[in-house]
């Protein structure tokens, strides 16, 4: 007889937690219910640890190789092809930021400081991108460089340097707070 009781209790208690439990999709749908939009079947938590630990890998390398051994302003084509693959990933981060905000599970790179940072970090890069494919100039000591030189690019790779530094810190900090950071 306990050990039907205990079987029963046991029994009432998982369906109990079931009843008010709300996993992500009682999340999504009450998110989509409130906001009056429906997200893309395939938007999951799952999906978007996956395109931010994709951003901080192999993104951040493509784009480290890039800087050391491409980035020239008489390489155009190089210039508006990095430009439109760092747009189209802060489309895919900006479209996960919004489902993870919206459905109460924080933001893509955890916080506020970080997501925004980063996004930012990434604006200025294609800015900066899309100014030297216009053929922006940079005077150095009073004289404008020549056109092609490495002059020209250094505003450039101290922005891709700051976007380095904030992907690294945060890649480091998940690392240190025992988050598995890969790539697929």
């Amino acid at each position: 007889m306990k050990k039907l009781i205990l079987t029963f209790g046991l029994l009432g208690l998982c369906l109990a937690q079931g009843a008010y439990a709300c996993d992500e999709m009682c999340k999504k749908e009450a998110a989509e219910k409130k906001l009056g939009t429906e997200f893309p079947k395939y938007l999951t938590w799952k999906y978007c640890d996956g395109i931010s630990g994709e951003f901080m890998t192999s993104t951040m390398k493509s784009l480290q190789s890039y800087t050391e051994s491409h980035l020239d302003t008489t390489r155009k084509r190089g210039m508006r092809n990095t430009k439109n693959f760092l747009e189209q990933r802060k489309d895919w981060l900006t479209e996960c930021d919004n489902y993870i905000a919206a459905t109460g599970k924080g933001r893509v790179f955890k916080d506020d400081k970080t997501t925004n940072g980063i996004f930012d970090a990434i604006d200025g890069v294609t800015s900066e991108l899309d100014s030297l494919m216009k053929g922006v100039t940079y005077a150095t000591q009073g004289t404008l460089a020549a056109p092609g030189s490495a002059d020209d690019t250094h505003v450039a790779q101290t922005k891709f340097y700051t976007l380095f530094t904030l992907v690294d810190n945060h890649k480091n900090m998940l690392l240190l707070k025992g988050h598995m950071i890969t790539s697929r």
